[in-house]
């Protein structure tokens, strides 16, 4: 039995050498190359622009119940969603760094400051080469019984009307399933809206006029978990 199984083995072993010989033969001499397959780990270079709305002079919405200002909530969160992206191989433009506009030195009307520094951020969101620019902000109305995150986009523009639908239904999901809003075109003039070269979206993430609202907007795990549905529905647009 020993004896026939070496022989066995020994026939196995020269068929094997063959077939290797044969396949090297067709490898040098190039017939019937083989298929290769390759899977690149070098992710896609994916440029997004965060703009915390408002700051330095310009405290954006401030609400009634406790004087909480929008542009501190904004910033946090912005950073927070670049510090999420980031995580995910992503190159993040921020328009602000800090709690400042920029403006023309004697520059002295809040409203002159902010409109200089917007448009600023819309020459940055027009000439960086970002695929995407997600701005960050509060809403406030009026009446109180207003709620929900809602996101907006710029008219002729389908690629900024993807992106606002898919962070509006993260935001929905992650955040608040009982918020029935739906991403919304907005048709009013806003300088960063005008004649966009890149897909450009809006976040209000809250009302500051809705008590209860005002006060998840001012925690700060709210506010992570806002930043958490924001980078999930950016994820999603750029798979989409």
């Amino acid at each position: 039995m020993i004896l026939i199984l070496r022989k066995e083995m020994l026939i196995l072993t020269a068929v094997a050498l063959i077939a290797i010989a044969f396949t090297t033969f067709g490898l040098v001499t190039g017939d019937n190359p083989p298929t290769i397959h390759v899977t690149s780990n070098i992710p896609k270079n994916k440029i997004v622009i965060l703009d915390a709305g408002h700051g330095g002079e310009d405290p954006g919405a401030v609400s009634d119940f406790n004087g909480v200002r929008e542009k501190e909530i904004n910033f946090y969160i912005a950073s927070r969603v670049k510090e999420l992206l980031e995580a995910e191989n992503y190159t993040i433009i921020m328009t602000r760094e800090d709690d400042t506009l920029q403006y023309a030195e004697g520059t002295t009307s809040v409203t002159m400051k902010r409109k200089q520094d917007l448009i600023r951020r819309k020459k940055i969101m027009d000439e960086s080469g970002a695929d995407l620019v997600v701005s960050i902000h509060l809403n406030k109305f009026s009446q109180e019984k207003y709620f929900g995150a809602q996101v907006f986009y710029p008219p002729n523009s389908p690629a900024s009307k993807t992106a606002a639908e898919l962070i509006q239904k993260s935001l929905r999901e992650i955040v608040d399933p009982n918020n029935k809003r739906e991403a919304m075109l907005k048709k009013a003039e806003i300088i960063i809206l005008k004649n966009v070269k890149t897909p450009t979206v809006i976040v209000e993430c809250g009302f500051l006029s809705n008590a209860q609202e005002e006060k998840k907007l001012a925690n700060v795990e709210y506010q992570d978990k806002l930043a958490f549905a924001i980078k999930e529905g950016i994820i999603n647009y750029y798979e989409n």
